[in-house]
């Protein structure tokens, strides 16, 4: 809201899910929310009543069966190929040895990062 001067923002995409109730919160009134799979991987409860009296639209993305999809494949697959030549910057937060994987989940699950988290074997 800070970020938005108390308007809320257009567009929040959450791919957590336990994050939801805090993303409709940063939304503006008719604002949108996409929310994309449940990496949380907590049980999904939120409270929608403030989301229906700011006319807010959610929009559930489950991509398991949306790669079954053939145009769906090719985006992705397309994606990968663009981030393994660099023209797609991939952010990476931070990385762990595969040893270290129990903290670098739970490092994940704090839900502070920016960027994605990977766990590298010993030798890369």
């Amino acid at each position: 809201m800070r970020l938005t001067e108390g308007r809320g923002a257009d567009l929040v995409v959450d791919p957590v899910g336990t994050t939801l109730q805090g993303s409709l919160a940063a939304l503006r009134p008719e604002g949108r929310l996409v929310f994309v799979g449940n990496a949380g991987g907590s049980r999904l409860s939120i409270d929608l009543w403030p989301a229906l009296q700011a006319n807010q639209s959610l929009f559930g993305v489950f991509m398991g069966t949306q790669l079954e999809k053939p145009d769906v494949y090719l985006t992705v697959s397309r994606m990968l190929e663009l981030a393994a030549i660099g023209d797609l910057r991939v952010i990476v937060d931070r990385t762990f040895p595969l040893a270290a994987a129990a903290q670098a989940h739970a490092y994940a699950e704090r839900n502070s990062i920016l960027g994605r988290v990977a766990i590298v074997s010993a030798t890369q």
